[in-house]
């Protein structure tokens, strides 16, 4: 994946930890937290930028913090793998509970690829007049194909054991 990064593709990472109550039928979710880290490289400057985005569903703000600027990727890696603590408390009141955690990583999505082929075909007047490029069902079904080839996603879960909080 660094690979496709040197060659100028952002890496997106998407973070979600939730905390689920066990319940015996139908476990259900009590709360959650996301976040993205991305890594894009600046071949301007020579330079790799690491962001996080964190996102409130509340009032639907975005804060975007740059978390540092590298001269060599193994050190803009380090910092994309450094852990993090996030508070996301459990609740005595809720019973047997888990937490479950979820990380998508890609190094292109279906909007990286609509930019890039629409600065390849020279196309500034569609989105100056803000007028959409429509596409076809068989051209975004092309796009995807070419997106998984080009392009690499994981997806990666994990959950805790059932816990209780005396």
């Amino acid at each position: 994946m660094l690979v496709l990064v040197r060659n100028g593709f952002p890496m997106q990472l998407n973070y979600r930890l939730e905390l689920w109550a066990a319940r015996r039928l139908f476990d259900n979710v009590l709360a959650s937290l996301e976040w993205k880290v991305l890594l894009r490289y600046d071949a301007l400057n020579e330079q790799y930028r690491v962001f996080r985005v964190d996102s409130t569903r509340f009032d639907s703000t975005t804060r975007i913090r740059q978390l540092g600027i590298f001269s060599n990727v193994g050190d803009a890696r380090a910092e994309v793998e450094r852990t993090m603590r996030v508070m996301l408390p459990a609740s005595p009141r809720a019973g047997r509970q888990y937490y479950r955690a979820v990380l998508d990583v890609q190094t292109l999505s279906n909007d990286d690829l609509d930019e890039m082929q629409r600065w390849l075909r020279g196309e500034l007047r569609p989105a100056v007049r803000g007028e959409k490029n429509p596409g076809t069902a068989i051209g975004r079904g092309v796009q995807r194909v070419f997106v998984r080839l080009l392009g690499e996603a994981r997806h990666l879960e994990a959950r805790t054991p059932s816990f209780r909080i005396p």
